[in-house]
């Protein structure tokens, strides 16, 4: 028989084609040529027997087991959060025609928009047109599908389009989102992120054994950690089991479980990849938490989902992603279920969260203290202002540069961790604080109280008065001029200072301008010594530089930049 010249070709693409076909119906194939082998056209037999089994298959098998385990035992309790909102503004447009995603929908998903149903597979017939095409194309990167292997015209992309299909058009219809949550409590609380029902007219709850809530009832957020709680009629619910994420290590097992692309009941595997990471992730602006980092598949519709340990407790909230394509990268952020329950328990008994401030900006001391002549491995927070005058922290006598090393005895080294100690502590209590001022060690005692729902005001740099080639005289800092502050300059700038040195000029790729300095700002402080005028800027600059070893030296400057301050480390060479 004559060979055709591209039959092995040709066999390579009907194999490659059946191999989709048996993949888009649920079914395996394992090898064409299989039967012509064996000289029988019978299916082989099911291999009841290990193939391998060796110690090292054993160990992978238990640990295989401990996964099934888990998934048994927590998915019961891992419902389907769905919102509803007005469809009239489920989709806007930014300036310049940018889209923005639909309010409620987790991890911001592409917005469906109007247009006509088609009938068959298209991209273009489909509803939203152009806006399903990527969010089609979004469904199969984030699920590791190739896009030229999967193409919406063949059997196995029909069947990918049709479930990418369903998902966009349950968003669409409804014009909210789709998140995950958690039973913690048999009597209906369900814990899941502030996000997935913000701004929600309807929250309907689906649980695992096929029951749907379509009234269930949010008791309160709190925007400043992402956590909500939602209650739902019902008794004798199975539940998660709370565990300790204090206790959390990296390299830990990390198992996700939640809804994502509303494929529910979906359990990915990772670790926990770093503990206590700073993100300020709240919507205000104002986060009250840090955040585990995971490996484990995290995408859209995970949202408030459980991160579980290899025992099947819960040890934190799936939250959100780092991604530049808008799917899994790897790096997931999961909130701490030690905040999550603190958050819960104030929701649940009285529907908001109560917490202490001090009235203060603060920063980690590591990033300023060798700035300051202290020992650059120093542990602890730096107070970077005092933002409210009659504050906790103003009438307890914290200043500006001051150094808190603990809270109540307990050592402090992360923002976060203060703010969380502070804001954990019961309304009018009285706290310790040790600090160091001038590098001697104090203690201020302060009453806590509570803080209040106020925006977060944004500095910005103001224009400064025209700085000629005279009226800025050259600093000890590379690339930095300033001119001595008066009154005409202060009120030009639109800030109260009355002493200081004025920057009018940084050069760019200087030192200066490396710190972040801008033309405008007005220097009040080196380290904790206030300064007036350019000599003594540059005599405080150059005690502080002077005291350090060669190499790279920093000094920390108190800076006024249109009436809100802060501490800038400048680097030298």
């Amino acid at each position: 028989m004559a060979i055709h010249p591209n039959q092995p070709r040709i066999r390579r693409i009907m194999q490659g084609g059946a191999l989709l076909v048996a993949l888009g119906a649920g079914y395996t194939v394992h090898s064409l040529s299989a039967g012509a082998q064996n000289g029988t056209t019978a299916t082989p037999p099911t291999q009841e027997t290990p193939v391998v089994h060796t110690t090292a298959t054993n160990d992978a098998a238990s640990t295989q087991k401990a996964f099934v385990d888990v998934a048994d035992a927590v998915e019961p309790a891992v419902v389907t959060i769905v919102t509803t909102g007005p469809r009239t503004t489920r989709t806007s447009t930014a300036p310049g025609g940018r889209r923005s995603a639909p309010r409620g929908f987790p991890f911001g998903a592409p917005a469906p928009d109007g247009g006509d149903e088609g009938a068959g597979p298209s991209d273009q017939a489909a509803p939203g047109g152009s806006d399903f095409q990527e969010f089609f194309k979004k469904f199969q990167r984030d699920f590791g599908l190739q896009g030229q292997s999967y193409q919406p015209n063949s059997f196995a992309g029909k069947v990918l389009h049709k479930r990418a299909l369903i998902a966009f058009r349950n968003v669409q219809e409804r014009g909210g989102g789709l998140g995950s949550g958690m039973i913690y409590r048999a009597d209906g609380l369900i814990l899941t992120n502030a996000h997935v029902v913000r701004g929600a007219n309807v929250v309907s709850v689906k649980l695992a054994d096929g029951r749907t809530f379509d009234k269930a009832r949010v008791l309160g957020r709190d925007e400043r950690t992402d956590i909500a709680v939602v209650k739902i009629n019902a008794t004798g619910l199975p539940t998660v089991k709370l565990g300790d994420s204090d206790e959390t290590r990296v390299g830990d097992w990390a198992i996700a479980v939640g809804n994502p692309f509303g494929l529910d009941h979906t359990l990915t595997v990772g670790v926990i990849s770093a503990r206590s990471r700073e993100l300020n992730l709240a919507s205000n602006g104002d986060s009250r938490t840090d955040y585990l980092q995971t490996d484990a598949s995290i995408n859209p519709g995970n949202s408030g989902g459980p991160l579980l340990d290899i025992y099947g407790r819960v040890v934190g909230i799936n939250n959100a992603i780092y991604s530049e394509s808008g799917g899994n990268q790897g790096i997931g952020f999961a909130i701490p279920v030690n905040t999550a329950r603190l958050v819960a328990d104030q929701i649940a008994s009285g529907g908001r969260v109560r917490r202490g401030y001090l009235g203060v900006k603060i920063r980690p001391a590591e990033d300023v203290a060798q700035g300051f002549g202290l020992d650059r491995n120093l542990k602890g927070v730096l107070v970077d202002e005092v933002t409210a005058p009659n504050g906790p922290g103003a009438k307890a006598g914290l200043q500006a540069g001051d150094i808190i090393t603990h809270f109540n005895g307990q050592e402090v080294s992360k923002s976060n961790k203060l703010q969380q100690l502070v804001g954990n502590s019961p309304i009018g209590s009285t706290i310790t604080l040790d600090v160091i001022r001038d590098g001697k060690t104090i203690q201020l005692k302060a009453v806590t109280q509570e803080l209040e729902d106020t925006p977060v005001a944004r500095p910005t740099a103001p224009d400064a008065p025209e700085a000629g080639p005279t009226n800025g005289s050259a600093t000890v800092i590379p690339g930095l001029k300033t001119r001595n502050l008066s009154a005409d300059v202060a009120r030009a700038l639109g800030i109260k200072a009355t002493r200081g040195v004025v920057v009018t000029q940084v050069d760019g790729n200087s030192a200066a301008d490396d710190a972040g300095l801008q033309r405008g700002d007005v220097i009040e402080r080196v380290a904790s010594t206030s300064v007036a005028t350019v000599a003594e800027l540059n005599a405080q600059i150059a005690r502080i530089l002077g005291a350090q070893s060669a190499g790279q030296r920093k000094v920390t400057l108190y800076v006024n930049r249109g009436g809100q301050r802060t501490f800038v480390v400048v680097t030298t060479g």
